[in-house]
Formats: structure tokens, sequence, C-alpha cells
């Protein structure tokens, strides 16, 4: 309940740093109805979900807003005005860190100001003094004055494609080839389910690990992408052929974008263009229902051999580079990314070789070493 006190004695208001308790559950989910800028990988259910089926520890900052104050007695006020999602992630591999949003390509921090959004950074720094290192996957850049201390790397580009008013002019808007491939695929007499029932979510499942296994990456736990369709704004997306799921995708709905999450495909069946019909036919969906955006997701020159990096660019009417930002105490321990990447290749090798069955039994205690 708010007071009133002596104005003449009142003090510039100040940021108090908080870790979220289930109390303030009601606050943080009303802050991020009112940000602009805030994803659903900000939300609760995405917490839960990492928490559960990557057993790392959330820690997440929130600011709440202390003042005005007075000689006589303090308010503080309960509202939210700025969040940090961390988690502390331990690994084997890459020892302690805390990362905000492992497994998710953004999350990071969100505040009702500039002042704010670096209380909540410095506090985090103070956290991770005895870890490795602090990780922080923006979805945009930080100001300079936020970003102090930080050091920034963009190695992966987010490709995103921008719908047109309807069907007719997106379909014109899009590559040549594309509309090629899209067309090839219709003739072979595919068919594209959208929609969050179970049968399509194994079908789903069992061309994912088909991927998974190629690109010689660990999958993430069927369980987990059950969840997310009870809890999250979600559907998966499969081709058929005659019945048979040939390729298909997880995505995920925020406000107006939709996200390209996952994907996989049976590659005995590449020469369909089975990809290229899901994808349209998720486009039209989208622009029915009133979207704006299809994210495709980040990728690198170097993952898959460029592959992916090229499929993405002729579909996409535009990409950005994805900030990643990086704090230790020991300015050694702050990773390349870059480096990384060949030596997950080298892993990678190793891991393609391995029977389907095997890669969904270890996949979730291998995949959280990597986040």
């Amino acid at each position: 309940m708010k007071k009133v006190y002596d104005i003449n004695h009142v003090k510039m208001a100040e940021y108090k740093i908080e870790i979220l308790t289930e109390k303030d559950h009601s606050a943080y989910r009303e802050f991020l109805q009112q940000h602009s800028d805030s994803l659903y990988e900000h939300s609760l259910e995405i917490k839960e979900i990492v928490e559960k089926y990557f057993g790392f520890s959330p820690v997440y900052l929130i600011a709440k807003k202390q003042g005005p104050t007075s000689e006589k007695s303090i308010e503080i006020s309960t509202s939210i005005c700025g969040i940090l999602p961390l988690f502390k992630a331990k690994s084997f591999i890459e020892g302690t860190r805390f990362v905000s949003i492992p497994f998710f390509p953004f999350g990071g921090v969100l505040g009702e100001n500039a002042d704010c959004e670096k209380a909540l950074l410095d506090k985090a720094k103070e956290l991770s003094h005895n870890s490795k290192f602090l990780e922080i996957r923006q979805s945009k850049k930080l100001k300079d004055s936020v970003a102090e201390g930080l050091v920034m790397q963009s190695p992966i580009i987010d490709f995103y494609l921008d719908f047109k008013e309807n069907e007719e002019e997106m379909m014109q808007s899009l590559d040549k080839s594309v509309r090629y491939d899209i067309r090839k695929a219709q003739k072979f007499g595919l068919k594209v389910y959208i929609g969050k029932e179970k049968k399509g979510l194994d079908d789903f499942y069992n061309v994912y690990l088909n991927t998974r296994k190629r690109r010689g990456v660990p999958a993430w736990p069927y369980g987990l992408f059950q969840e997310a369709l009870q809890k999250c704004k979600a559907k998966v997306s499969v081709t058929y052929l005659e019945g048979k799921p040939i390729a298909a995708a997880f995505l995920f709905f925020d406000k107006e974008v939709i996200e390209y999450a996952f994907a996989g495909a049976d590659y005995e069946y590449t020469s369909m263009c089975p990809y290229y019909l899901l994808i349209w036919e998720v486009i039209r969906s989208g622009i029915k229902e009133g979207y704006k955006r299809l994210d495709f997701g980040g990728t690198t020159r170097e993952m898959n051999d460029g592959n992916m990096y090229l499929f993405k660019d002729k579909w996409c009417s535009g990409k950005e580079e994805i900030p990643y930002y990086f704090y230790s105490k020991d300015p050694k321990n702050i990773p390349a990314l870059k480096s990384s990447f060949k030596i997950y290749k080298i892993y990678g090798a190793v891991w393609s070789l391995l029977p389907k069955k095997v890669i969904k039994l270890i996949s979730p205690y291998v995949i959280r070493q990597f986040v």
C-alpha cells in the first residue's frame, strides 16, 4: 500500500535486486506482459522446463524500486521493474557458469531503463565471481553504459522472414528457387499437419532424432517437448507422404512472431522438398492468424558445413547478429565461441555414429554439459 511522507525529506529512488520467489510470480508475469521486448524465453514456463529437464538451478534476478524514502521510514514497492533470468549450470566439461538462458537463443536482461538493467547485471557479475563465467544472450545489443565490463561476441546470425498482407503477395516475394521447391513438394502430394496432438508430437520426435544424429548433437528429451506443448504457446508441424512423417518442426508462438525452433527429417525423402512445404504452410497459417514474422533461428557459416546458413538465407528477408555477452573475474575464462564450434564439430562426428536408441537414452545427460 502506498504511503505519503514529508516531501521535504524525500530522496531519489534506488533499485533493490532480489532473487525471484513464488510470491513474486504474479508481478513477474505482469512485468513481461507490459514490457515490449519480453520474449517467451523469459517466461516462468520456460524456467520450469529448463529446471526440470536439465537440472540447472534457477537464479532469477528481479529489480524493485526502493523509494521514495524519508528520515522516518522506507517504502519498498512490491512491483517489478526489471528482470534477469539466470541459471547456475554445472558441467564436468565446462565448469560452473551462470547463463541467461541455457539452450535457448535469447533471454537476457530487461528493465524499465538503462540504470535498472545495469543494476541487475552488476548483481549477476557479483554472483558469478566463484564460477567460470557469466553469459547473457540478448535479442538486441545493450547500450554501452549497460554493457560496461562485459565482452560481446556475435558469431551467430539470426534469420527472419517478415510476412506480407496475404499469401499471394507472400509467395511472389519468395526467392524463385524457393517457390519452385514448394510447388515440387505439392506435386508429390505431400500434406502438412500443424497442431498439438500427441500423434503429431510423436511423429515430430521420431524425425527430430534423425536430424540430431546426422548433425552429431544431443537431442532434447521427449517429455520436454510434451510439456512445452501443454504449458507454452507451441505447436508441432509435420509433413507426411501417404501418412509417413518425413519432415517436422517444433514451433513457439510469441506475440507477433513464430519461432521455427527445432526440426527433423527423414533424409531419404529430401528430393521431395518436404521442409519447403512445411515452412510454406506455417507461413500461410501465420498470416491467417495475424502473425507478422517467422524467425528461423540462428546459425553460422561453419555449422552443418554452411548448408543451414544457405537454406535460411534464401528464405529470409532479413538477418541480424545475436549478441552474446560474457563476464568473468578472470578474463582468461571467457570462451571464444568461434573456436568452440570447431571442438563441437569433433564431438559431433563421434556422436553421429551412435544408434538413435542410444542417442535418445543418453542425450539428457550429455546435453547439459553444453549450454
